[in-house]
């Protein structure tokens, strides 16, 4: 992707003991954060990928399991600490880049709530990597389980506007959104759609077949750097 390294951001470890002083910066090609009303300027983080060399990426995974904190900065994203709580879950991978002997160190930390895919209804509210409409519509009929098709995107995307459902979280390298609400208060915007005429169900009987949005889909359409 032509100029993606403008969407990069930093992430900064420092870990201070009596006798020294560790200090990491990683390039961060992708966050999902979650600003905490209280203490300011600090923010739960659910998706965190760094790039760097071994032991960089050795400290950044320790410092997780302690539930250490860092600082996020990036493209629209002030300076901010962020933390993953505890039950964060790390995945570590390897980019050889030509030109270079050794390859790159990749990992990826998500937050247990981001980890478990939104697979609890109880908690009244769905994190979202992407900010797409017909995203956004599909995760919330499969999370919830509520009938639809994917022509109704548009149409639930205004209904989310009216009622306030969604907001838009943190983010380098994507667009993530919150969307706040109960299977049963979904259920009764569709009810009212369909009995106001708004939206309607498909003339002919049969299955419904969404369209496949993988996360490099979901991510390019997020930011999409010139």
């Amino acid at each position: 992707m032509k100029n993606a390294h403008l969407r990069f951001g930093w992430l900064t470890y420092v870990k201070c003991t009596e006798k020294t002083t560790t200090s990491i910066k990683l390039h961060l090609d992708r966050f999902i954060g979650e600003v905490l009303p209280d203490p300011p300027r600090q923010a739960k983080a659910h998706l965190i990928s760094v790039i760097g060399g071994d032991t960089q990426i050795s400290a950044i995974s320790a410092a997780i399991s302690m539930t250490d904190r860092f600082m996020v900065e990036g493209p629209d994203v002030q300076p901010i600490r962020v933390c993953l709580e505890r039950n964060a879950q790390c995945f570590k991978g390897s980019i050889q880049v030509p030109g270079r002997k050794k390859p790159l160190r990749h990992l990826i930390a998500m937050s247990e709530e981001f980890a478990a895919g939104n697979v609890s209804t109880n908690s009244g509210r769905a994190l979202l990597a992407g900010s797409d409409k017909a995203f956004v519509w599909a995760s919330i009929a499969h999370i919830y389980g509520v009938p639809g098709v994917p022509e109704w995107a548009d149409w639930f995307a205004g209904e989310m506007n009216t009622h306030h459902a969604l907001t838009h979280a943190l983010g380098i390298g994507c667009d993530p959104v919150i969307v706040r609400g109960e299977k049963d208060q979904f259920l009764d915007w569709l009810s009212w759609g369909v009995e106001s005429g708004a939206i309607s169900f498909p003339v002919e009987t049969g299955s419904i077949r969404w369209p496949s949005l993988g996360l490099p889909k979901i991510f390019q359409s997020s930011f999409c750097p010139s």
